[in-house]
């Protein structure tokens, strides 16, 4: 058998490949033209600024939604990789020139909060104002009534900083990252400052209704107040009573404080709570004494776990009143990661309204 020939030709003129985002970006100008929001933005978000040459905000703007959707790990490798298609990728959405990086470092750097929250508004009415799925879904109970599960979870991201010297002679360290973190709670992540992310997602349809960034710690209550507002505009936008909205939180927010901000808005919550001096009651003391409502068993771990029903619990000494569930399993180590440890049991507090 004969191989055929080969022909190698070689040239030195570059011939980089296109992204393979490129595809997914021009789909999402596509939409974005369609539905009226990059005219939007050039007409309601203003933010003038001197410095930014003949460059406008929706031109930041479309760069930093091309490197969300391009999963590159910085600015820099989206840039590198966006060089030879600039001119086409700004086509795209309608603009001539590609800002440059330096232009677009100094319109971050200037950015006001306003601003961030008029695109944030812009967005968000577009979230609420359609939508691709024929039904929200949801959780039917027994009545048949339906309920929409929404997360509010707070996550946080450590960064790692690098150790300076620090002598008379040398001045005082300038760290990049002071102006969007601050020193804080970083569990099990390594790092000597956080940011703290609140994000609201409509459990069934996926759907991100908003998300809330804060240096350090954050403000979680503030945020959850902000949660909860949009929750309630979703509500209103479907026609659902936001008493069948079940906000779904974690022991973050497992104080009676927060879980007052959510029942005040006439928001359903399930909640995993702290508040373990609840165990110290007398009348849960009585409903520990007796046999458990239900023995719930792991399919993979095969670890059970006991539930007692609390049907009416006051949260405060004045009220509400809450469903406090207990869940109890033999202790398998002297610090849980979940729960308070009580003569080799593990309690785990879960709060419902």
């Amino acid at each position: 058998m004969t191989h055929p020939s080969v022909t190698i030709q070689i040239t030195t003129e570059l011939s980089p490949s296109t992204p393979s985002w490129m595809g997914e970006v021009a789909a999402f100008a596509q939409v974005l033209s369609h539905t009226g929001i990059l005219k939007a933005i050039e007409e309601q978000v203003r933010f003038a600024r001197t410095r930014f040459g003949t460059y406008d905000l929706i031109d930041f703007a479309v760069v930093l939604l091309g490197y969300a959707i391009s999963g590159e790990p910085t600015l820099q490798a989206f840039y590198e990789r966006l060089a030879p298609f600039a001119e086409a990728y700004m086509a795209l959405f309608g603009r001539n020139h590609l800002p440059h990086r330096s232009t677009l470092s100094r319109f971050l750097a200037a950015l006001d909060q306003p601003t961030v929250e008029a695109l944030r508004t812009l967005f968000q009415k577009d979230l609420l104002a359609r939508s691709p799925f024929s039904s929200p879904g949801g959780l039917f109970d027994r009545r048949g009534a339906q309920w929409l599960v929404m997360d509010v979870d707070g996550t946080r991201q450590a960064v790692r900083q690098r150790a300076l010297p620090q002598t008379d002679s040398l001045p005082a360290p300038h760290r990049r990252f002071d102006q969007v973190c601050a020193p804080g709670y970083q569990g099990r992540k390594r790092g000597e400052v956080v940011r703290t992310r609140t994000v609201v997602l409509q459990a069934h349809t996926h759907q991100f209704l908003g998300t809330f960034g804060s240096p350090g710690n954050g403000d979680y209550r503030g945020e959850l107040r902000r949660a909860i507002a949009v929750i309630a505009s979703y509500a209103k936008q479907l026609g659902l009573s936001p008493a069948f909205m079940l906000v779904r939180l974690d022991g973050l927010y497992g104080d009676a404080a927060p879980l007052l901000d959510v029942l005040s808005a006439g928001l359903g919550v399930i909640t995993r709570s702290r508040a373990y001096l609840l165990l110290d009651l007398d009348l849960v003391q009585q409903i520990l004494a007796r046999p458990p409502d239900h023995v719930s068993t792991h399919p993979e771990s095969h670890m059970q776990r006991s539930l007692y029903d609390c049907a009416s619990m006051p949260l405060t000494p004045t009220g509400p009143e809450m469903r406090l569930v207990i869940a109890t399993h033999a202790g398998a180590s002297a610090d849980p990661t979940v729960g308070t440890l009580r003569d080799r049991v593990v309690y785990e507090l879960l709060q419902l309204m």
